[in-house]
């Protein structure tokens, strides 16, 4: 669920201008419609008040909003805005402030770019979700089996950032050691709660210590690895037990 993400996040860039917006500006009247429309929206999920906000949504695409998850923000400001069709179409990007539910984020609110699309319908602006979107997965489009039609519309999940799977880093992907040697790796604790770590694999004649297992907020691990005699190359894991990520070590015996 957690790592499950339909909606694509976009970088921090994606918040400036570039060259190729100058020929994409749309008129003035259209901006500023999309733009109250979007803020009425928004404004709206601050409040709590979902229902209100149906409102808002295209008619074809009231079910699925109707069936998914809300999220209450805490804030949000408008970010980039892409026009498309003759500015008939927009795909918006609105810097959200939220409280998400994963160990180590747990109360202290984060900011989450969620994109959104909208579309003119006889003149007036409204939230939808194009259904082929529905259906496009890591691996390409998801195309519908034999048998009858799922009674229920997929669900739009909540947005988790990649950046979350990846607060614990460690200084250096690789260790390079002579027999008899040693070296040591720093793993890091960037994310606002605690983490606990764990040390998985082996590599033969390899001897390794990892100093900690729970990191606090900014806090560091050591882990110390010393080659024996009869060395083997291998590589070992960090694994980051709240988010399931692993952080693979290289031993390379020289």
């Amino acid at each position: 669920m957690l790592r499950f993400i339909l909606l694509a996040i976009f970088a921090a860039g994606s918040f400036a201008q570039n060259a190729g917006d100058l020929f994409n500006k749309p008129p003035a009247d259209v901006d500023q419609a999309l733009r109250a429309r979007i803020t009425a929206f928004f404004d709206l999920h601050v409040k709590g008040e979902f229902r209100k906000a149906e409102a808002l949504v295209a008619e074809d695409s009231k079910d699925i909003y109707y069936n998914s998850n809300k999220t209450q923000y805490l804030s949000y400001e408008i970010g980039r805005i892409d026009y498309s069709d003759n500015f008939t179409r927009a795909k918006a990007t609105v810097l959200t402030e939220q409280y998400i539910m994963l160990p180590g984020f747990m109360g202290k609110p984060i900011k989450i770019p969620i994109p959104s699309t909208w579309k003119l319908v006889d003149g007036t602006w409204y939230w939808y979700v194009d259904p082929e979107s529905l259906r496009m997965t890591p691996f390409g489009k998801l195309s519908p089996g034999p048998g009858p039609a799922p009674k229920s519309l997929p669900e739009i999940p909540t947005t988790i950032p990649d950046f979350i799977y990846t607060q614990v880093k460690a200084d250096k992907a690789s260790v390079a050691l002579k027999a008899g040697e040693s070296g040591q790796v720093t793993i890091t604790n960037s994310a606002p709660g605690a983490m606990n770590i764990s040390l998985t694999g082996s590599v033969p004649g390899v001897e390794v210590k990892l100093d900690r297992t729970v990191l606090k907020a900014g806090e560091k691990a050591v882990l110390t690895v010393r080659a024996g005699d009869n060395a083997k190359s291998g590589v070992l894991s960090i694994q980051v037990v709240q988010t399931n990520q692993v952080i693979p070590i290289q031993v390379a015996i020289e």
